[in-house]
């Protein structure tokens, strides 16, 4: 069944010291508890699953941070959302096929909004390759053509 929201609960973002060379940037996400939802606005006597979650992005050596947390609404059908949270009581865990849903979802939303964030801050991106155009200086031949 499909997530049906999506939320930011903090952000924060910092800039400690100066850029320097050799900094690194780490990100990690990770669930850090699973609650029942009430979704009864959406359908009458409806239970759903609020997946609250971290997204930290550390630049070292002691350069910034930004801290992402927030929570991710999933519904599904009664019996299987009460064996999730049953399994989440028990042990910490969730199936895995669900688990790679919502860090998926929580990666890419709070990547995006990271991003924007350490603009403001001026920080350098935390992800290893954005996309870049670059300039090719080429000179087209008529041999090249094919038509």
């Amino acid at each position: 069944m499909p997530i049906v929201g999506f939320n930011f609960e903090r952000i924060t973002a910092e800039r400690k010291k100066g850029l320097m060379k050799g900094m690194q940037a780490k990100h990690e996400v990770s669930i850090k508890s699973v609650d029942p939802e009430d979704l009864s606005l959406m359908e009458k006597n409806r239970q759903g699953i609020r997946f609250n979650f971290d997204y930290d992005v550390v630049y070292e050596p002691g350069i910034g941070r930004i801290i992402l947390s927030g929570n991710i609404i999933y519904s599904d059908e009664d019996k299987k959302v009460k064996e999730i949270l049953n399994q989440w009581k028990k042990n910490k865990e969730i199936p895995a096929d669900l688990k790679q849903q919502i860090l998926n979802t929580a990666i890419m939303r709070s990547t995006i909004r990271a991003l924007s964030l350490s603009q403001e801050v001026n920080l350098p991106p935390h992800l290893p390759v954005i996309p870049t155009i670059s300039r090719k200086q080429t000179q087209q031949k008529e041999s090249d053509y094919i038509g």
